[in-house]
């Protein structure tokens, strides 16, 4: 199988890594947020134009009472993990997304009225987003490694699973659900999964809050129940799902019949929920499109070190070209990593080798540039001529991707290239 793609040039580097990882690769805690970073801003109601009023979200009054309920309900039981619950709210913030942070023993989330304000905003797809902050304080393994912080998966798996059920625990469920458009698929699912009616109606109603925080940043393709993200991980992937992945971690949660009194293990993420190596239930496990499961014990923090096979030139690691015109086939294989679609190729600056070998992330230093490619094993025809700026040594390397362009594991070891008269 030929490879093809053009090998972005050392000027084009900075703005291109942006392009690549932003609908993934920046968390919501330490200053980046429940979403990928976004530029949208949906300022306060009264400064709407007229023919902008039917896009409306939540307004002010319900945007307080969910943040009420939310923190009557977890300051308390966040005090039990010796933090204080600081909700910073922010109705004139026009900013679409939500944080958590730390400062010593506050645990802080902060919520913005930009985000309440969108169109597909619901009170109780509010209350979601504000549990999945919370979740990110003491909501329990995987974490993003080496952090308080859970992960982006694991935040919304005990949004639904855990916080959803206490927040929403005393109101008239049943009563509530008899307004909402409930799937088929959603109701039999909660229905399989619970035997009193309170409880079936409280997997709907927060099955339904799934959706709305899933359609966010769906690009008005709705995701749905009844169909799943195909996507199986090779490692547990700690950052932002594709909102299908997310609506299925939702999902998860909702239908998982553990007690939401039994909370996550902090450092076990087999403890309070429903996981595969108990098979004690037959639903609500976390999604394989961001989670690889772990056997228990331990933790299973993500990271890995899955990492693809070195790319060759003919069978070698080490090649000289002198002829700068003639085609250079770098052999590149990611078949054995599960779930790979294609992966980014990356050249070093000339003459320089890369200062992060074997990590996950593009070189932000010595890195010359980088090309996307489609397909799993095969040549990449490389033109030294056009696509590289001039004589010199480099190092070329591959890191896995998925369908949906995110990373599976680590990037490989490099093969060298060096171009002389």
């Amino acid at each position: 199988m030929k490879l093809t793609g053009k090998l972005t040039r050392l000027l084009g580097v900075a703005a291109l890594v942006t392009s690549v990882y932003s609908t993934s690769a920046l968390s919501c805690v330490d200053g980046h947020g429940y979403l990928p970073k976004n530029d949208m801003k949906i300022p306060p109601y009264e400064k709407w134009d007229k023919s902008m009023r039917g896009l409306r979200g939540i307004d002010e009054s319900e945007f307080n009472m969910v943040l009420d309920k939310v923190y009557d309900v977890y300051a308390p039981i966040v005090r039990k993990f010796n933090g204080n619950l600081v909700i910073q709210r922010e109705w004139h913030n026009s900013e679409v997304n939500a944080y958590a942070e730390r400062q010593g023993s506050n645990f802080i989330i902060k919520m913005f009225g930009g985000l309440a304000r969108h169109h597909v905003m619901t009170a109780d797809g509010f209350a979601l987003v504000a549990c999945h902050e919370v979740g990110h304080h003491i909501g329990g393994a995987p974490k993003y490694p080496g952090t308080w912080a859970a992960s982006e998966g694991q935040s919304d798996y005990f949004a639904n699973s855990k916080c959803l059920r206490k927040v929403f625990a005393k109101d008239d469920n049943e009563e509530i659900i008899k307004g909402m458009s409930i799937p088929n698929f959603v109701r039999e699912k909660c229905e399989a999964s619970f035997k009193k009616s309170k409880e079936q109606a409280l997997c709907m109603r927060f099955s339904m809050a799934g959706q709305a925080a899933a359609s966010l940043f769906a690009n008005g393709n709705t995701p749905q129940f009844d169909t799943p993200d195909p996507s199986v991980v090779s490692t547990t992937y700690n950052k932002h799902p594709q909102p299908q992945c997310r609506l299925d971690t939702y999902f998860a949660g909702s239908i998982c019949p553990v007690e939401d009194d039994e909370d996550m293990g902090q450092s076990d993420p087999n403890k309070g929920s429903c996981n595969r190596a108990s098979k004690e239930y037959a639903y609500g496990y976390r999604p394989l499109c961001w989670y690889k499961p772990t056997n228990g014990g331990g933790g299973d923090n993500g990271g890995g070190d899955t990492q693809v096979p070195t790319p060759t030139v003919n069978g070698q690691t080490s090649v000289t070209i002198r002829n700068p015109n003639a085609i250079v086939p770098i052999f590149i294989d990611v078949s054995g990593i599960s779930g790979a679609r294609g992966f980014v190729l990356e050249a070093t600056k000339p003459n320089a080798t890369f200062s992060n070998p074997n990590g996950r992330n593009v070189d932000p230093v010595n890195g010359g540039g980088y090309v996307i490619v489609s397909g799993k094993k095969g040549n990449y025809s490389l033109n030294p001529a056009r696509q590289l700026p001039g004589w010199g040594s480099y190092q070329f390397r591959v890191l896995p991707l998925d369908r949906n362009r995110r990373v599976l594991g680590n990037f490989s070891n490099s093969v060298n290239i060096i171009l002389q008269p």
